[in-house]
């Protein structure tokens, strides 16, 4: 799959496609479900199969102040597409221009102009355009002036629910990972380089590495049980999603610390992804370091039976 940035490069000459165009946060069954019938009808068309996607969320540039907080980084979404299949991902920065063009105009002076498209694969709830009038009826119109063919995926239900991102954020939201994961194909995982923290943990003989998440959602704060992940090596640890109310400081900000048990390198500016197990228990304000500390160790216990470590 080739992956195109339209900030750092220009996109390639497509003499025609198979496209699909969304948002994609999280790439989960229901987005997979239509990325098959993406891959299926390229094939049949002959085509290159193309996922069109957009660099900020919309949101975060028509609404500022409610920036919209993607639940894993691009790359994330770069890594579950390639396997599926697809082509080529593009990855068209979102700007005000973007925002202002008509349905009509998007479609005119952009998708059919770069993409030449043969055929459309969207969501049952795509919606795009000035004043989101861009619809299924308005392509369906258009696809047909066109002579383009228009493919309308279903939703992905299980369980009786519709799966969607902002489902899915929710259930993480609550610590409920397992049905999150269910959700997603995958489980959940936070990843960034390790950076100096306020090293508490190494003084009550727990040092954490402290990674700096390359996105801005926050699950369920508290405490989890988990893996870590560094240089393709998996190691059980403990982490910590938070922001120390013990130790309370005018400049708190949210902390991902992870306690990997028996492993003690120095790993400061590695880069370390923490895939989430189990939601143990929410962060709790201790009225005493050694409270804090007595609180700690009954963690640690419970992660190591978790995993089964003496």
């Amino acid at each position: 799959m080739e992956w195109i940035r339209s900030q750092d490069q220009a996109l390639p000459h497509f003499k025609s496609s198979v496209l699909t165009i969304g948002n994609f946060d999280g790439v989960h069954r229901g987005h997979q479900k239509l990325m098959k019938e993406l891959i299926t009808q390229a094939r049949t068309d002959e085509a290159p199969s193309v996922v069109c996607t957009f660099r900020p969320h919309p949101r975060t540039v028509l609404k500022p102040s409610e920036p919209y907080a993607r639940m894993f980084d691009y790359r994330d979404q770069a890594e579950v597409m390639a396997p599926l299949g697809i082509d080529y991902l593009i990855e068209e920065k979102f700007s005000k221009d973007f925002s202002l063009m008509s349905a009509t105009q998007f479609m005119e002076d952009y998708i059919e102009k770069i993409f030449h498209p043969l055929h459309l694969v969207i969501g049952y709830d795509f919606n795009f355009g000035k004043s989101r009038e861009g619809n299924a009826d308005f392509l369906e119109d258009f696809c047909k002036r066109k002579k383009w063919k228009l493919t309308i995926v279903g939703a992905y239900e299980q369980d009786g629910q519709i799966v969607s991102s902002s489902l899915i954020r929710k259930l993480l939201e609550h610590g409920d990972l397992k049905k999150a994961e269910e959700y997603l194909g995958r489980p959940f995982y936070l990843r960034g380089p390790v950076r100096l923290g306020y090293q508490r943990g190494r003084t009550l003989g727990v040092p954490t590495a402290n990674i700096s998440p390359e996105i801005d959602f926050v699950p369920r704060q508290g405490v989890y049980f988990s893996w870590a992940y560094l240089n393709e090596k998996k190691y059980p640890s403990i982490t910590n999603i938070g922001y120390n109310p013990t130790f309370e400081q005018a400049d708190s900000y949210l902390k991902v610390e992870t306690h990997l048990f028996n492993f003690e390198e120095d790993i400061y500016g590695e880069h370390l992804k923490v895939e989430l197990c189990q939601f143990h228990r929410d962060e709790i304000k201790f009225a005493s370091f050694d409270l804090l500390k007595t609180q700690i160790y009954k963690d640690l216990s419970l992660g190591k039976s978790y995993f089964g470590i003496e």
